[in-house]
C-alpha cells in the first residue's frame, strides 16, 4: 500500500456544485433499489432526499447513464474532490450494473466498489502458529472452539453491566479524543439492540449527533465492548462524521460529504480509522488489558497474564481468516460447508457466529465489504507507523479524518 498523503483542498465553484448535486441525486435514487447504501444524509443530502422520496423510481439503465455522465465530466479533472467523486460514482455505477445482472469477479468488484487493488491470500503457516498458541494457552478438554468459548464466557457481561461499562468507556474515550483533536460539541446516544447481523453500528444524525447501537446477541465481552465503543464512537465513525461535517461541509461547503455511502471507497478508510481507534485512544493490546484491569470495578473480570496472551494472539489473528474464506467462496466457488470448515480451522468460535460470517460473505450486495476491516486497518496503521511521536500520530489520524480524497492501496 502507498503511504497516506496530505490533501490540498480545492475551492468550490458553481460547475462543481452541479456535479455534486447530480452525485447526491444518483446515490439517493439508487438507494431505492439497494436500501441502506445511503448510510447517512444531512444538510444538502437530507434536503434532496425529501424531494427524491416523492419521485417514482428511475429505471436502473437511467441511473447507469447518469453515473456515466458524471464520470465523463470528472475524467480529466485532477483535483482531490474530483478524484473522490469519481471513485464514489464508479462504485455506484458498479452497484447499478450488478442490479442489472452483470457479474463481476470478486477482486474486480473490490477494486471498483472499494478501491482495493490487492487482495492477498493470507499466509496459513502464520495463521497456524496463532492457532497453535491458542491451543497451548486455552486449558481444559474438548475442541479448541469449545475451550475458547468456555474461556470467553468468563468475560461476558449482562445488559445492566454493559450499560455502566459503555458509559464509562464512552466518557473516557471522548475526553481523550477531545484532547487529541479540535472537535465540536457533540453527542452520542447508546442503544442496546438484538436481531442484527452486526456487532455494533453507528447512525449519524447530522448536527454532530450520533446513535451507537450495540448488538447484545453477539458475545459481549469486556474487550469486544471496548473495541466496539471506540470503533463506533471515539475516535472511530462518530468522530470521523463530526469532523467531516465541521471541516468539509460547514467550513468548505463540500456537500458531497453530507452523504455517507456503504460499499464505496469511503468505507475503506472509514472502517480502517474505526479499527485503529482503540489503538489511538488507549494503545496496544497490552495497554487495553491494563485499562480493562484498571476498570475492574465496572465488570469484575480481571485478566491474568495468560488471558492477556490469549487476547494478543486473537488480535494478531484478526480478520485474516475471513479474507481467505472470502477468496475460497468467491474465487474457488467453495460451498458453505467448505468455508465453514475453513473458518472452524482458523477462527475458534461457536457455530452460530461462524454461520453469521458466512452469511455476510454471501450477501451479494456487500460481499466484498468484510475486506475493508483488515485492509483499511493496514492502510491507516501504515501511515501512523511513520509518526515519530504521539502528537504526530494524532495529527496524521486527524488529517485522515478530514481527508477530501481517500488514499488507495
Amino acid at each position: 500500500m502507498k503511504p497516506y498523503l496530505a490533501i490540498i483542498y480545492q475551492p468550490m465553484n458553481d460547475a462543481f456544485s452541479d456535479i455534486v448535486e447530480k452525485y447526491l441525486q444518483l446515490a439517493l435514487r439508487f438507494d431505492k433499489y439497494q436500501q441502506g447504501v445511503v448510510d447517512a444524509a444531512y444538510g444538502k443530502a437530507a434536503q434532496l432526499r425529501e424531494r427524491i422520496a416523492q419521485e417514482p423510481p428511475f429505471a436502473l439503465k437511467q441511473l447507469y447513464e447518469h453515473a456515466q455522465a458524471i464520470l465523463s465530466t470528472l475524467e480529466h479533472v485532477s483535483s482531490s474532490r474530483a478524484k473522490y467523486l469519481y471513485a464514489q460514482t464508479l462504485a455506484l455505477q458498479t452497484m447499478v450494473e450488478k442490479k442489472l445482472g452483470r457479474v463481476f469477479p470478486f477482486r474486480e468488484e473490490a477494486r471498483l466498489c472499494l478501491g482495493i487493488t490487492q487482495v492477498s491470500w493470507q499466509d496459513e503457516s502464520e495463521l497456524s502458529q496463532h492457532i497453535e498458541t491458542l491451543e497451548r494457552l486455552l486449558d481444559g478438554s474438548g475442541t479448541l472452539s469449545e475451550r475458547f468459548v468456555r474461556w470467553r464466557k468468563r468475560f461476558e457481561l449482562n445488559a445492566q453491566t454493559i450499560e455502566r461499562f459503555i458509559s464509562a468507556a464512552l466518557h473516557e474515550a471522548k475526553e481523550i479524543a477531545h484532547q487529541l483533536f479540535p472537535l465540536p460539541d457533540n453527542y452520542v446516544e447508546v442503544r442496546l439492540v438484538r436481531n442484527k447481523p452486526w456487532a455494533g453500528y453507528h447512525w449519524y444524525q447530522g448536527n454532530f449527533r450520533s446513535i451507537y447501537e450495540l448488538n447484545i446477541d453477539i458475545p459481549t465481552t469486556i474487550w469486544n465492548i471496548l473495541h466496539t465503543t471506540t470503533h463506533e464512537a471515539f475516535c472511530g465513525h462518530h468522530t470521523e462524521a463530526i469532523v467531516k461535517e465541521a471541516e468539509l461541509v460547514n467550513k468548505c461547503g463540500y456537500d458531497e460529504f453530507s452523504i455517507s455511502l456503504l460499499g464505496t471507497p469511503a468505507s475503506l478508510l472509514a472502517e480502517g480509522l474505526a479499527e485503529v481507534a482503540e489503538y489511538l485512544v488507549i494503545g496496544e493490546t497490552m495497554d487495553s488489558v491494563s485499562w480493562l484491569n484498571a476498570h475492574h470495578h465496572l465488570h469484575h473480570c480481571l485478566l491474568s497474564e495468560c488471558d492477556a496472551q490469549i487476547l494478543c494472539t486473537l488480535t494478531e489473528l484478526g480478520h485474516k481468516p475471513l479474507i481467505n474464506a472470502a477468496l475460497l467462496m468467491h474465487e474457488h466457488h467453495a460451498s458453505d460447508d467448505t468455508v465453514f470448515a475453513y473458518l472452524r480451522r482458523f477462527s475458534p468460535s461457536e457455530d452460530e457466529l461462524l454461520h453469521r460470517m458466512i452469511a455476510r460473505l454471501r450477501d451479494n450486495d456487500y460481499r466484498t465489504y468484510m475486506l475493508t476491516y483488515p485492509i483499511g486497518k493496514s492502510l491507516v496503521m501504515q501511515s501512523l507507523e511513520t509518526a515519530h511521536n504521539p502528537a504526530e500520530k494524532a495529527e496524521k489520524f486527524y488529517e485522515m479524518l478530514k481527508a477530501v480524497n481517500y488514499p488507495l492501496n
